[in-house]
C-alpha cells in the first residue's frame, strides 16, 4: 500500500476520541499506509476543542495524551508558509494552506465548508468515509 501523505481535520481526532473508533487510524498508520501531515496550528485547534466542557465527558486525558503520541511517531510538523483563502468559512483557510505546504495528498475532514471544495492543488479534499474507501 502507498504511503498518503494525510492531514485529518480536528473534527476528526475528536470523533475518533469521541466513538472509540481509533483503532481504524492505527491500522493504517502502523501499517506505513498514512503519514500524518500537522502545523503548529492544527495541534494547537485540537488542544483547545478537546478541552471544551461539552466534549470532556467522552474520553480521558489519557485519551488526548495517547492520539498526540500518534501524531508525534507518524506525523511530520509542517512550517506553514502560504496564505491561501479560497474557503467560506475563513477559520478553514489554515487547513488549505498545510494542505499545500505539506504537499498533502488527502485533507480529511467532516466540514462541508471544505468537502465542498473538493481539492487545492493536488490535494484532495475527502470525508473519512470516503478516504477509507480508496484505501
Amino acid at each position: 500500500m502507498k504511503n498518503r501523505r494525510v492531514i485529518l481535520d480536528t473534527n476528526l481526532w475528536i470523533s475518533f476520541l469521541i466513538s472509540k473508533r481509533q483503532k481504524e487510524l492505527d491500522v493504517l498508520l502502523e501499517s506505513g499506509a498514512v503519514t500524518l501531515i500537522f502545523s503548529q496550528e492544527l495541534l494547537e485547534e485540537f488542544l483547545e476543542v478537546s478541552e471544551r466542557a461539552k466534549f470532556k465527558r467522552f474520553f480521558k486525558k489519557s485519551d488526548i495524551k495517547t492520539l498526540l503520541t500518534q501524531i508525534e511517531t507518524f506525523g511530520e510538523l509542517i512550517r506553514v508558509e502560504s496564505k491561501i483563502n479560497e474557503c467560506r468559512d475563513p477559520k478553514d483557510n489554515f487547513l488549505l494552506s498545510l494542505s499545500v505546504d505539506g504537499k498533502a495528498d488527502f485533507l480529511v475532514t467532516g466540514d462541508s465548508d471544505l468537502l465542498v471544495l473538493g481539492k487545492i492543488e493536488k490535494t484532495k479534499i475527502v470525508s473519512w468515509a470516503e478516504f477509507i474507501s480508496k484505501e
